[in-house]
């Protein structure tokens, strides 16, 4: 439930996100929670759609962690040794990721999604409110329009948004 878009120009990347938080059949719309889908963090700047507590822990693993290098093969290590980390910090049983993550480093940006890594070479977007996201960066707007489009017309996306700037 949510969204995440992302867009690559010559000088920069930008990321946004919505802001809606789901419990059971209940959403908080953003105002009352400081729930965020956009890590900032060790020089990364990471969005995830998914769980809320693989997002947190996500964001307690980069305080200390990143990947090695700029490449699919290091992100991919990279999220491995956040499946381990996650075994050891909780009781569950970790054995994959669930959620889905745009992970941008100082030049690249890299979507993972089920053991799958891409690096994000134009756009891309993640969660409920993926497909009308991908349409508004197809049709050339930013990530924050993009985002809007999904919080108007996915049930699943709600506003605030929240927008990252990585300049080069």
């Amino acid at each position: 439930m949510s969204v995440v878009a992302c867009k690559i120009y010559a000088d920069r990347y930008e990321m946004a996100s919505d802001s809606i938080v789901v419990w059971g059949w209940s959403q908080d719309k953003g105002k009352n929670l400081d729930m965020v889908k956009l890590i900032e963090c060790n020089d990364l700047i990471i969005g995830s759609s998914g769980l809320s507590s693989e997002i947190e822990m996500m964001r307690m693993f980069v305080k200390n962690h990143r990947p090695i290098q700029e490449d699919g093969e290091s992100i991919l290590n990279f999220m491995d040794e956040f499946v381990n980390w996650m075994k050891k910090k909780t009781d569950d049983d970790h054995n994959s990721i669930k959620n889905s993550f745009i992970i941008g480093m100082k030049v690249k940006v890299f979507q993972f999604n089920y053991w799958n890594v891409c690096e994000v070479l134009t756009h891309t977007a993640i969660g409920a409110g993926m497909d009308y996201a991908n349409t508004a960066l197809y049709l050339g707007h930013d990530v924050e329009k993009a985002v809007e489009v999904a919080t108007e017309l996915s049930i699943y996306c709600e506003k605030p948004i929240i927008k990252k700037v990585r300049k080069f």
